[in-house]
């Protein structure tokens, strides 16, 4: 079966992404301090399958405590658009912040709630 085009936008149009990928079957809704201030729901993705469109120096990284992700952001409109692995042995997938997708309902595809918090397990 042939991936689709899946596409994504921060709110000015500087920072895009182009999946070719299915659509996922869920997207995650993560409790952990970041994830809940950012208001995020992630789609995963190998990098690959993700083309990012941006001139250089347009986006800001914000990492903390190990240092495992690096979260993007666009640098003129502030809108957080992925996070990426810091770590060369996790390089196999990447959240893909899903409240940006400009070509797909979300609110049609299944939500799982994640306790990023507490557990590091699925709640649902």
């Amino acid at each position: 079966m042939k991936a689709n085009l899946i596409k994504s936008s921060c709110h000015c149009g500087t920072l895009k992404l182009e999946i070719n990928a299915e659509p996922p079957t869920f997207l995650t809704n993560c409790n952990c301090s970041i994830c809940q201030r950012y208001g995020s729901l992630h789609a995963y993705f190998h990098p690959d399958e993700v083309k990012i469109l941006t001139k250089p120096n347009t986006t800001q990284e914000y990492s903390w405590g190990d240092k495992g992700l690096a979260f993007v952001r666009c640098g003129d409109c502030g809108c957080y658009s992925y996070w990426r692995s810091l770590d060369p042995k996790f390089t196999d997938r990447m959240g893909v912040n899903a409240r940006l997708f400009t070509n797909l309902e979300i609110d049609k595809i299944r939500t799982r709630h994640f306790d990023g918090a507490n557990s590091w397990k699925y709640i649902d």
